[in-house]
């Protein structure tokens, strides 16, 4: 996804969400997206979560959201590396037939901190980890996955997500060399 994809799509992904769903979001380098993008709900069906600076933690809260909602109106939306810190919790949304969507931001590492390092001249390889197939994970536990690699997916895949019945995985891919705008405004300088 090119330079400016990142808010259009984010922009389709709020336009494709019903504004009666609960949004979770991480808190790592694309927090943002939530609160610049999912205008137009209810303060109490958005939620940026970062509990002492860590990333992954909006996945547990995320799921007790889902199970306390009972109707499978929630979506997480998490990096990648948080993701990964807590993998094994797709086994739990399928054994308790949790209904939720998790959209992955996947930029191929942990972006808080190797858009930091490159923004200080620091080789941020140490931050990457490359970009695994999550979507295949994800069905491999047995939920629902799809890559998301191009524009315009979003209202197809949510009309597909409802007419499953279960959780799913969009593995959203996004350019790991271009920074949010709030990246690029506290490390760049940029206005």
């Amino acid at each position: 996804m090119g330079p400016t994809s990142l808010p259009a799509e984010a922009d389709c992904n709020q336009r494709a969400i019903p504004k009666d769903w609960t949004v979770v979001s991480g808190g790592a380098h694309f927090a943002g997206i939530v609160a610049t993008h999912f205008y137009g709900r209810h303060a109490q069906n958005l939620h940026i979560t970062n509990e002492f600076g860590a990333i992954g933690s909006a996945f547990a809260i995320a799921i007790g959201m889902a199970v306390a909602r009972g109707d499978g109106k929630v979506m997480l939306i998490e990096g990648d590396g948080s993701l990964l810190m807590h993998i094994q919790e797709l086994e739990t949304i399928r054994r308790q037939g949790i209904r939720m969507l998790i959209s992955v931001m996947n930029d191929g590492g942990y972006g808080a901190e190797f858009h930091k390092f490159r923004a200080n001249g620091i080789d941020p390889a140490e931050a990457m980890h490359g970009r695994g197939d999550l979507a295949g994970v994800a069905t491999g536990f047995g939920l629902r996955g799809a890559a998301v690699t191009e524009m315009g997916r979003f209202a197809p895949l949510f009309r597909e997500h409802q007419a499953a019945n279960i959780g799913t995985v969009w593995d959203i891919h996004t350019d790991d060399l271009i920074p949010s705008r709030a990246y690029r405004r506290v490390h760049y300088g940029e206005a």
